[in-house]
């Protein structure tokens, strides 16, 4: 199966992934354009000042000129204005601010990430399988992060920069059209270097998010097996991991940044020019009476104030490389498929009747598993299903949750094709005790009623009691409230598995999995599970994967696979009386250690 979901879509091209993005910003538009609003009054104010300002110059050039009356009003009245308007840009700027902060932290990226959220709850198991967890967080949180932090950064290109940078040449113009030439030939040659050397760098942005999720699932690795690791003195290995994944990482990040970078040198030379000229052209201008002193001093305010939004268009260039790079990853985990629901579900009686007709499935399309297997199980049977690693015993388990979609054939549920339910109907059927067991962060009451809604105390007692796990919980600080954390290290193996157990006698469900359910317990335990486990089994249906004989010997029927199919059929007896494959284990592995305990 495919390692990583980035191999399974090719690259999307930019303008599909930015339609993409301002439909996935629906629920904000109207923040959105408030905030293009204020950006255009604010860019309004900014333009304004240096006018302003050419006018009060002008003012005083002409007093000083002609030694009349000192013009105190005027001077009062364009100062006040001036005074609004820089009041006006301070609270337009806290409003941007505010917005950016409250929509985009509050709104945005949390309900991207819920939204990525509640889809990989929606997955198939293939993807789960298949993806890297580390790969998934950094989806999840960084590049979330950074479609965030861009989604404003491209509307203040948009408002802010193109916007200014429009209103400062036509102001030029009406000025000095020969003076607003020169800002009009300067600045297309700069966004056009800048824009060539920004899309450069989108490849290697998108390499720095690819191995940013190899670095995420490496330090999951690290972390989460952190005793392996300790145990087989793996740390020089996985510390040289780390630095490739990291070297790699800051040469992709070198390149990236670089190119993003080049484009401030080349807004400011462009600028530097761009004030030269003005200085120069103007001062020209000014000697030969074309242009007054106000407007020279408005012009040079202008000509600074050019390299404001040349910047913020370069930047925002820049950016939405790497926010192309990012929406492209996490475009991909809400675009996944997922399973499929029908359009009017069905729904199973819970009786617990099994059947498999001519099934077909293979995790890869190039290596059969399981071809055309058949069997039925009745309400109440217990099943045990033996043979080799990597026979399908688990897979059974997994095509009838429906974690993996069928190649062929079909399963029935009472008689109800499971591909015509509900998933959550479904499932809501079965109770699992699994070889991996799997408990979360949060008190061990919260996890023995995980399985079912609504459960009381008094049930998830009872259900510890018949676990034989009651006087462990009682032991612990808090008893039922006594804390699990997140990798349920607090506890032994073998005390998870038992809480399990308990779990699945508070689901209490028509049909009940076990998969190498007693393998962590010592056998003394093992065997007071064993007496409640018969309880629990009666009038249920119960699948059973196990190598312990124990478990074996009373089942209904017994599946013997090999190579995904069932070689063989029967009761414990019936088969060993066959002589075949299952005698064959039962004689090499089960009668070893049956002498063994004698």
């Amino acid at each position: 199966m495919p390692k990583d979901i980035k191999e399974k879509k090719e690259r999307t091209p930019a303008w599909p992934v930015l339609k993409r993005l301002w439909k996935e910003s629906s629920q904000i538009h109207k923040q959105l354009a408030l905030f293009g609003l204020i950006n255009v009054l604010s860019v309004a104010l900014a333009i304004l000042a240096p006018e302003m300002l050419g006018r009060m110059t002008q003012q005083l050039y002409d007093f000083e000129q002609t030694r009349g009356v000192f013009p105190w009003q005027a001077l009062i009245q364009t100062g006040i204005l001036l005074a609004i308007v820089f009041l006006g840009s301070a609270v337009f700027d806290i409003l941007r601010m505010y917005l950016q902060n409250h929509t985009v932290t509050g709104k945005f990226t949390c309900g991207l990430r819920v939204r990525m959220s509640e889809k990989l709850k929606r997955v198939t198991m293939r993807f789960a399988d298949s993806t890297p967890k580390g790969e998934v967080i950094s989806r999840m949180m960084r590049d979330v992060s950074v479609i965030g932090m861009t989604t404003y950064s491209f509307l203040d290109l948009i408002t802010s920069g193109v916007l200014k940078l429009l209103g400062i040449i036509i102001i030029c113009f009406v000025l000095q059209p020969y003076v607003a030439l020169v800002v009009l030939v300067m600045t297309p040659l700069s966004v056009f270097l800048s824009a060539r050397l920004s899309s450069r760098s989108e490849k290697y942005y998108s390499q720095m998010s690819d191995t940013n999720g190899k670095l995420y699932s490496i330090n999951e690795e690290d972390f989460g097996g952190f005793e392996t690791v300790q145990a087989y003195h793996l740390q020089e290995r996985q510390r040289l991991r780390h630095k490739k994944i990291c070297d790699d990482l800051q040469s992709q990040g070198q390149k990236a940044f670089f190119l993003g970078r080049m484009v401030e040198p080349i807004i400011s030379f462009s600028n530097n020019l761009t004030f030269l000229g003005i200085c120069v052209l103007g001062g020209y201008l000014a000697l030969t009476g074309a242009l007054n002193v106000g407007a020279v001093v408005a012009f040079v305010l202008y000509a600074k104030m050019i390299a404001g939004p040349l910047e913020s268009i370069a930047g925002g260039i820049s950016q939405f490389q790497w926010t192309l790079a990012a929406a492209r990853r996490v475009f991909e985990v809400l675009d996944e498929p997922v399973t499929e629901l029908p359009e009017e579900p069905k729904t199973a009686q819970g009786t617990g009747e099994v059947c498999f007709e001519k099934v077909c499935f293979s995790y890869n399309k190039e290596a059969e598993l399981i071809q055309d297997l058949s069997f039925s199980v009745h309400p109440g049977q217990k099943v045990a299903i033996v043979g080799p690693t990597g026979a399908g015993k688990t897979t059974i388990v997994n095509l009838l949750l429906r974690f993996y979609e069928l190649d062929g054939g079909r399963i029935l549920i009472d008689g109800v094709d499971a591909r015509e339910m509900d998933p959550k109907h479904l499932r809501s059927l079965f109770s699992m005790v699994l070889q991996d067991t799997w408990l979360f962060s949060g008190t061990l009451f919260e996890n023995l009623a995980y399985g079912k809604e609504g459960a009381s105390l008094e049930e998830v007692k009872a259900a510890a009691k018949r676990a034989h796990i009651n006087r462990f919980i009682a032991s612990l600080p808090g008893g039922y409230e006594a804390q699990i954390n997140e990798e349920s290290s607090n506890i032994s193996g073998g005390q998870k598995q038992m809480l399990t157990i308990a779990r699945a006698f508070v689901a209490d469900r028509p049909i009940l999995i076990l998969d190498e359910a007693t393998s962590n317990v010592d056998t003394r335990t093992e065997l007071l599970i064993q007496k409640t486990m018969d309880d629990l089994l009666k009038n249920r249906t119960s699948f059973v994967i196990a190598h312990r004989l124990s478990t074996i010997v009373n089942a209904d029927l017994i599946l013997v696979m090999r190579d995904g199919q069932i070689v063989e059929q029967g009761t414990h007896s019936s088969l060993l009386a066959k002589d075949g494959f299952y005698a064959e284990i039962y004689n090499s592995q089960y009668a070893a250690i049956t002498e063994a305990a004698g």
